[in-house]
C-alpha cells in the first residue's frame, strides 16, 4: 500500500504555485538575456562599420597621395572657383560633380573607391576624333546617383545601424557620415577666389596631428561639418547607438568609437586637444 501510494504522489504534475515560479524564472532570465542580446548585435554593427570608415579614411589618404598630397574639399565647388582661364574641368578633379551635390562622398572619394572611368564608342562618330576607333566618350555606370543618395545603399559609405534604427529614413545621405571641414586651411584659399578657405582642399603637410584630427564622424544631419555642429553628433550618437559611442576616422587612416565627452566641446582656437582634434593644428 505505502509503495503504490508513492507512485501516486510522484505522478503528480506541477501545481499551479509551481508553474507562476517557473513562468517567473524564466522571466527574470529573459530579462537578463534579451538586453544582452540586443548589445552583442550593436556591437558587432560597430565593428562592421568601424572598419567600413577606416577602409574610406584610407581611401581618403589615397587619393591624396595621387592629388599632390591635399586632402579633398568637403564639397565641390564648395568655397572654392576655378582661377580665371582655367575651365572648371582642368581645375577640379575627375568626378567632382557627380551627383550635383557637390559633396565629398557623391563624388571623389566614392568615385575613388566605386568608380573607375570607361571608354565607349561613340555611335554618331565610328572612326572617333582622333580616327583610332571610335573610342572617345567616357562615361561611368553601375550606380545610380540622386538627390537621395541611392549610390550609397549597400556601400562602405552606408551605416547599417542608421539603416536599422530609421529603415523609414529614405534619404541615405542620411545614413551616412560627416567630413570634417574644420582642418586648418592653408594658402590655397588665396589662389583659388574663396570666400570660405574651409571648403577648400587642405594640405596634409599643414595637418602634423594626424593620429588627432578628426577626418569622418557619425553624423544623421550634415555630411559637412565643423566644431559649431558638435551638437549633430552628440544627437546622432543617441539616434544611432542610443547613446553609445560615435565611429571616427583621423587623417592617419585609424578609425575608432568615441563616447560624448571624447569629442571636446572646448573652443578649438585656444584649447589644445580639440584644436588638435577639429582643425589638426595647435591652438592660436
Amino acid at each position: 500500500m505505502k509503495h503504490n501510494s508513492f507512485n501516486r504522489q510522484s505522478n503528480k504534475g506541477l501545481t499551479m504555485v509551481e508553474i507562476l515560479v517557473v513562468i517567473a524564472i524564466l522571466g527574470v532570465l529573459m530579462g537578463i538575456l534579451v538586453p544582452s542580446l540586443g548589445k552583442a548585435k550593436q556591437v558587432a554593427e560597430a565593428v562592421k562599420n568601424t572598419y567600413n570608415l577606416k577602409q574610406i579614411a584610407v581611401a581618403t589618404i589615397n587619393w591624396a597621395a595621387d592629388n599632390g598630397s591635399k586632402l579633398p574639399s568637403p564639397e565641390y565647388p564648395g568655397g572654392m572657383e576655378a582661377p580665371s582661364g582655367i575651365p572648371e574641368e582642368d581645375f577640379f578633379p575627375q568626378f567632382y560633380n557627380v551627383g550635383e551635390t557637390g559633396l565629398w562622398l557623391d563624388g571623389v572619394i566614392f568615385a575613388e573607391m566605386y568608380l573607375q572611368e570607361s571608354v565607349a564608342a561613340d555611335p554618331d562618330d565610328p572612326g572617333g576624333d582622333s580616327g583610332g576607333g571610335g573610342e572617345d566618350d567616357t562615361y561611368t555606370e553601375g550606380y545610380t546617383f540622386d538627390a537621395k543618395g541611392t549610390h550609397l545603399k549597400g556601400t562602405l559609405f552606408e551605416n547599417t545601424m542608421s539603416v536599422k534604427k530609421d529603415p523609414g529614413e529614405e534619404n541615405w545621405h542620411r545614413h551616412s557620415y560627416a567630413m570634417n571641414a574644420n582642418l586648418q586651411y592653408d594658402r590655397i584659399y588665396e589662389t583659388v577666389n574663396s570666400p570660405d578657405p574651409f571648403l577648400t582642399e587642405k594640405t596634409l603637410s599643414n595637418l602634423v596631428f594626424a593620429p588627432n584630427a578628426l577626418l569622418y564622424i557619425d553624423c544623421d544631419e550634415s555630411n559637412v561639418i565643423m566644431f559649431d555642429d558638435r551638437s549633430l553628433v552628440i544627437d546622432t550618437l543617441e539616434n544611432r547607438w542610443d547613446g553609445g559611442k560615435a565611429i571616427a576616422a583621423y587623417i592617419d587612416g585609424h578609425a575608432e568609437r568615441l563616447s560624448e565627452n571624447e569629442i571636446p566641446s572646448e573652443d578649438p582656437q585656444s584649447d589644445l586637444r580639440s584644436s588638435r582634434f577639429w582643425r589638426g593644428i595647435n591652438p592660436d
